[in-house]
């Protein structure tokens, strides 16, 4: 399993469903282009390389959490979460349209 779905899975697994003032005591403030019903926060690393996890809201909970990868600050890979009747991890790589994988 690549290391961005394990982050991932992790992160849904400590964060669907919480409400809004959970996200922010855990996180703290979101990014300045966050808005109501979606929340940003970038992570930075000691690299050319930094994550940022959107947290997706409906009536203050966390409905979705998508990871995006940035290879010095252009997007190049983003791994989502698709609840339904077989939920399943994607990774959508921005380098190459239309391609993905399914995890």
């Amino acid at each position: 399993m690549d290391k961005q779905v394990q982050q991932l899975k992790k992160l849904i697994n400590e964060n669907l469903h919480r409400s809004k003032s959970q996200i922010l005591s855990v996180f703290g403030k979101p990014s300045k282009k966050s808005d109501c019903e979606i929340w940003f926060y970038r992570k930075f690393y000691i690299s050319f390389f930094n994550d940022e996890i959107a947290f997706l809201f409906e009536e203050d909970t966390v409905v979705d959490i998508c990871i995006t990868r940035y290879f010095l600050w252009k997007e190049v890979k983003s791994i989502y979460y698709f609840e339904g009747k077989n939920p399943e991890y994607k990774v959508v790589s921005l380098l190459i349209p239309g391609r993905y994988k399914r995890t």
